[in-house]
């Protein structure tokens, strides 16, 4: 029996523990710094098994994904971290369609070209097109549905949720970027073929839209990438790789290439796969498993550099610069020269590459091949990277170029992968006319070059010139010109009426720049700042005028002007100034003044008049004071005081200021509740709405445990009778 008792108490301990926890999906997860997200998605096609679980050297694949996008020492987000000074800080999310990857309608095969083995492929570049379109708008609808199906986005391993509005970080009304992920093909027995469907690429969809319970953002740019886990006989060796805490990872460096074309980035290498650039850019030939850095030029156009990164050489001499990547004394990481002649500029930059450079370009990476060899380093010559670019090129591709015209080239070195173009001490090189640089240290991370010869007169360009300050160099970052008297920063004011709390002002522009006030928006007539403020209007009694008061009552009377409390000046009583807290008290709310009844026992009998004087003027009132009389007069009296209470009542709370004199106003009022006994009624049950307490609590989970205990307490009396009964 007592067996019995413990096996349901155990019951409703559990289920209470249930209940509370199980609603762990409603708890979104914390923020952190990142400023950009990646949608993640896994995808795979018509026939095919689940994927995401399948397990490589330890871990699944949903956790390799990870370890490749975020939490890895070399990651796809760790890269843009470092490449763009933390500048750029992305975390990927996942949508799970019920816990798993979304499933297309057509096998793999149809979205490859026509084989033999693969007859449903497509036949010529029409069709593929055709496909590549088709393949874009069903995984789009997949994933529309699996949003409208209620699937939240989490992390990898499907247990904390995020808000669907980290999907948009910039809040430029787009998700901010999305990676498809297509099951690898195990069978092998599919080719693709560069820029087919199938191919490792970047693309715009606008068909997807997710509404984040304040606005609707729809998809922009995607990334689809196909990753291989092992070869066809289950060898993972060069497949996978391992950083130095033991985390599998897959190459990244397809995916950091992909995600720069996110960014904006161009390809740096021409259809016919040559490239001037290389292994200096990773938008040119991205070194695997692991990608080297962009380039300073790169850098400088996602806003990655900061003013003083970048100088401009308007003559010969020595300079120096830190490696990039890296922290140094001399925070210019690079330098540059516009040579008009050509319509190219010149970009010079330090690459370290050994061991002691940044992490992504150095050749001695911590990361590890599955057989637990040190991942084979690339030799690249470190040094002075010179750049020739297209001067009016924002974001420059040499997709559509050749030699030797290349919009963007390295110079120097003589093997087409540029993995000795970099200049080392002692070394020099021509430019362009009589213009050569040579290296002359190399020292933690600081590199020293010299520029010789006719170094082109720099002409100052683009910036503008306001009625304070001169145009500033888009080149040189140096002032130039002359100040440009009329081209004000304006912002318009409108005409806001004066009340009796606030001043008023007419119709202005005012510009941010001179600080000068303008009556028009051409700037054409200025005008004095104070003339654009109008007065506040002139304050009046709202309550208490002409009351009449029993001069022996011991009862107190109060007067309320609808002028600022701040406002407040003085009290007068037939010309003649009260003294504060003597004569009277004055509250907020807005202004209530109360005359004590010590003062109102030395009036004469007769009418008097009381002035409320503040800044704005002084608002007055005319009011009785009488001698006791009959019990028929003095309830006439008791009326007319009434009135009063009834005029402030219906006056009170009609004139808008600042919370704090509400606030002020609200104690005031209960103050007066408490201590007038003669003019302010109040029904002791009236309650304030917003200080009563329903007990409309959410203590929906709280009850239901107490139930489900209450009801294995009945469930084991139960069993407890019916064993006693069998007795």
């Amino acid at each position: 029996m007592r067996k019995i008792k413990l096996i349901l108490l155990f019951c409703a301990v559990f289920l209470s523990i249930l209940l509370l926890t199980g609603d762990k999906d409603r708890i979104q997860a914390y923020d952190d710094d990142s400023n950009f997200t990646n949608l993640v998605v896994f995808a795979r096609f018509a026939g095919e098994t689940e994927f995401i679980n399948d397990v490589y050297e330890g871990s699944s694949v949903r956790k390799i994904t990870d370890n490749s996008y975020n939490a890895g020492s070399y990651s796809v987000g760790d890269y843009y971290r470092c490449v763009s000074d933390n500048k750029l800080r992305m975390r990927s999310v996942y949508l799970y369609d019920n816990g798993g990857s979304i499933v297309l309608s057509h096998p793999r095969g149809y979205y490859a070209e026509y084989s033999d083995i693969n007859t449903i492929g497509y036949k010529d570049a029409s069709e593929r097109a055709s496909r590549m379109y088709e393949l874009r708008q069903e995984w789009s609808e997949a994933v529309n549905n699996a949003i409208s199906s209620g699937n939240k986005i989490s992390d990898y391993n499907n247990t904390v949720y995020y808000d669907y509005g980290v999907l948009d970080k910039d809040n430029n009304g787009t998700i901010d970027s999305i990676t498809i992920i297509y099951k690898n093909n195990g069978a092998g027995n599919i080719s693709v073929s560069w820029s087919s469907p199938l191919w490792n690429y970047t693309d715009y969809v606008n068909n997807i839209s997710v509404n984040t319970g304040k606005k609707t953002i729809n998809s922009y740019k995607y990334v689809q990438i196909t990753n291989s886990y092992c070869k066809p006989d289950g060898d993972t060796n060069g497949y996978l790789f391992k950083d130095e805490d033991d985390r599998v990872f897959v190459s990244i460096a397809t995916a950091v290439h992909e995600m720069g074309h996110i960014m904006g980035l161009k390809d740096l290498y021409n259809s016919k796969n040559a490239s001037p650039v290389y292994f200096m850019s990773v938008m040119a030939k991205h070194i695997s498993p692991v990608p080297q850095f962009m380039s300073l030029k790169e850098k400088e156009v996602l806003g990655w550099t900061d003013e003083n990164d970048i100088k401009t050489i308007l003559s010969e001499g020595e300079y120096s610069l830190k490696a990039l990547g890296t922290s140094g004394a001399d925070n210019i990481t690079g330098y540059k020269m516009d040579i008009p002649e050509k319509g190219k500029t010149l970009y010079l930059e330090y690459r370290n590459f050994e061991d002691n450079g940044n992490k992504y370009d150095s050749q001695y990476k911590h990361m590890f091949k599955i057989n637990g060899n040190r991942v084979d380093k690339i030799p690249l010559k470190s040094g002075l990277v010179c750049y020739l670019i297209d001067s009016d090129t924002k974001f420059p591709s040499n997709m559509y170029f050749s030699s030797p015209k290349w919009n963007y080239e390295v110079l120097g070195g003589q093997y087409n992968t540029k993995a000795d173009a970099a200049l080392g001490i002692g070394e020099d090189i021509w430019i362009y006319g009589d213009i050569y640089i040579s290296v002359n240290s190399i020292e933690n991370n600081i590199l020293t070059f010299e520029i010789k010869g006719g170094i082109p007169e720099h002409i100052h360009s683009g910036g503008e010139a306001t009625c304070v300050n001169r145009a500033v160099c888009e080149v040189c970052h140096k002032e130039y010109g002359e100040l440009n008297k009329d081209n004000h920063k304006l912002q318009h004011v409108e005409a806001k009426a004066a009340t009796v709390t606030q001043e008023g002002n007419i119709e202005y522009y005012y510009c941010s720049l001179c600080l000068k006030y303008f009556a028009d928006s051409n700037a054409s007539k200025q005008i004095d700042k104070d003339s654009v403020v109008t007065s506040k209007l002139a304050p009046e009694i709202i309550a208490g005028d002409k009351c009449i008061i029993d001069k022996n009552s011991d009862k107190a009377i109060t007067f309320k002007s609808n002028a600022a409390f701040s406002d407040f000046v003085k009290v007068e009583l037939d010309g003649r100034e009260l003294v504060k807290d003597k004569d009277y008290t004055v509250k907020a709310g807005s202004i209530i003044v109360t005359l004590n009844p010590d003062l109102i026992k030395k009036l004469s009998t007769g009418e008097h008049v009381i002035g409320i004087a503040s800044s704005s003027g002084t608002a007055s009132a005319h009011f009785t004071v009488k001698e006791p009389e009959t019990e028929s007069i003095k309830e006439t009296e008791t009326e007319s005081i009434k009135e009063s209470e009834t005029e402030m009542e219906s006056t009170k709370g009609t004139e808008l200021e600042t919370e704090s004199i509400k606030e002020s106003e609200t104690e005031t009022i209960s103050q007066i509740e408490s201590e007038t006994t003669s003019q302010y009624t109040f029904d002791e049950n009236e309650t304030n709405a917003s200080s009563i307490n329903t007990g409309d609590r959410n203590h929906g989970k709280l009850w239901l445990v107490i139930a489900i205990i209450a009801l294995a307490g009945c469930i084991a009396a139960a069993v407890m009778y019916v064993v006693s009964k069998r007795k």
